[in-house]
């Protein structure tokens, strides 16, 4: 079975960027720490782009990442940053080079 990936495009709110920021790192943090699905959540921060934060993040399977989006931490961290982002794009990837 192919892992699963996503990529999450953020643009934030004018003024935005700090906190959202803070709030993904934890968000990131927890999800590695105590989702044994989750291999990967990198939080990506473009050169010379001050509003966008871009998510690279890699689960066992489509499952893993059903049992991230209702861990009580992504709950937490979607209502903290809700007024902050004025758009979002999420891409599902299968990982092709599993064996």
């Amino acid at each position: 079975m192919s892992r699963f990936a996503i990529i999450v495009e953020f643009e934030l709110l004018e003024g935005g960027f700090d906190i959202f920021h803070q709030e993904v790192l934890k968000n990131g943090e927890a999800s590695k720490r105590e989702e044994p699905g989750c291999q990967c959540f990198d939080v990506l921060v473009p050169n010379k782009e001050e509003n966008r934060i871009t998510l690279y993040e890699v689960y066992d399977d489509e499952g893993a990442f059903q049992v991230h989006l209702e861990s009580r931490h992504f709950k937490d961290f979607s209502d903290r940053v809700s007024g902050l982002v004025t758009d979002r794009k999420l891409t599902r990837f299968r990982v092709s080079n599993d064996g």
